[in-house]
């Protein structure tokens, strides 16, 4: 089952579903969504380019989702450094 950690709360496959309605996030778009963040964090090279390279493919909740995603990888490399 898959979990991911956003700092103080962890969602697990389970609370996914919850947070995806609550978003009206389609429940398949779950797994695209957090995918799309990490390639955004792979593949551009400043935090800017990284939201923008998010804000052009995507809108709404997804967006924002997304975006609480990016933070966790930029938060994670912040504490790494």
């Amino acid at each position: 089952m898959p979990t991911y950690n956003l700092g103080t709360l962890t969602i697990t496959e389970h609370d996914a579903e919850k947070l995806t309605i609550a978003l009206g996030i389609p429940e398949n778009r779950f797994e695209q969504l957090v995918e799309m963040a990490r390639s955004a964090w792979a593949f551009e090279d400043t935090i800017s380019e990284r939201i923008e390279w998010l804000a052009e493919r995507l809108s709404g909740s997804e967006l924002v989702f997304a975006l609480v995603f990016l933070g966790r990888y930029w938060g994670g490399t912040s504490a790494e450094d």
